[in-house]
């Protein structure tokens, strides 16, 4: 049985003829997931920066007026975001495609972004929304060329909830961590602060290294504070044990 690749789909009030990979069936489906769940449903083009379709429902959520429902540019629906969310998006968008186009072809399909942000609704009030992308085709480079968005209203509108952010697996539901760890700043100590901390490893009090080192009580928390703060650490025992951990104490 021969795949169907007639472009031209026949929907009454409708007519599409694009040009593009997908197939009819697949479009009637996006569609009549449109009509189903009243979610806005966009299908995006990443290459030319335009949403090749945007159901009605889009529309009648987020009061854009004036709009067809083909070839309309990314910018139309970005000057709706909000500008501090608009940043994170695109960072969050360029951690996910990387992640994904590390993958073999095979697997891209596998996993959908999350997002929720905020958007300015036909009222001009920001209200949040969550945002579902699925890859949808790829080019016979293996590249991301179309994918599907839905978009909701939150149910959470937390004032100023701004950007959440996830990337799932969509078989096992495994969520990937895309966020760089910060490795906290560790300063070197110095020889005396070394000397100091050697000496709390052993047990010695404030009063007692005091004595040994012949200075003030007052100066030995000093280092201790110093030493507490180039460590990281909470406690005497923390920072202790991160030294030991980086071959500063034995």
């Amino acid at each position: 049985m021969e795949r169907n690749t007639d472009l031209s789909l026949q929907i009454p009030g409708e007519t599409t003829n694009w040009g593009y990979g997908i197939g009819g069936k697949q479009l009637a489906l996006v569609k009549a997931m449109a009509q189903l769940c009243n979610s806005g449903v966009t299908i995006y083009d990443l290459k030319k920066g335009v949403h090749i379709y945007t159901s009605s429902s889009f529309y009648r959520v987020f009061g854009f007026q004036g709009l067809g429902q083909q070839n309309v540019p990314n910018e139309v629906f970005d000057s709706r975001v909000h500008p501090d969310d608009l940043r994170k998006l695109a960072h969050n968008g360029a951690l996910a495609m990387r992640y994904i186009m590390k993958l073999p072809a095979c697997f891209r399909r596998d996993y959908k972004m999350i997002t929720e942000y905020r958007i300015r609704n036909s009222t001009g009030d920001y209200i949040q929304v969550t945002e579902q992308h699925h890859v949808l085709e790829l080019d016979r480079s293996g590249n991301v060329s179309l994918s599907l968005g839905v978009i909701d209203v939150s149910p959470n509108q937390a004032v100023g909830r701004g950007v959440q952010f996830q990337l799932i697996n969509c078989h096992n539901g495994e969520l990937v961590d895309l966020m760089p760890k910060e490795k906290p700043v560790t300063k070197d100590l110095t020889l005396r602060e070394k000397q100091i901390l050697e000496m709390i490893r052993s047990g010695n009090l404030s009063k007692e290294i005091s004595h040994m080192l012949s200075i003030s009580v007052h100066t030995v928390n000093t280092h201790r504070q110093r030493i507490l703060e180039k460590l990281n650490a909470g406690n005497a025992m923390e920072a202790v044990l991160s030294a030991r951990s980086k071959g500063i104490i034995v």
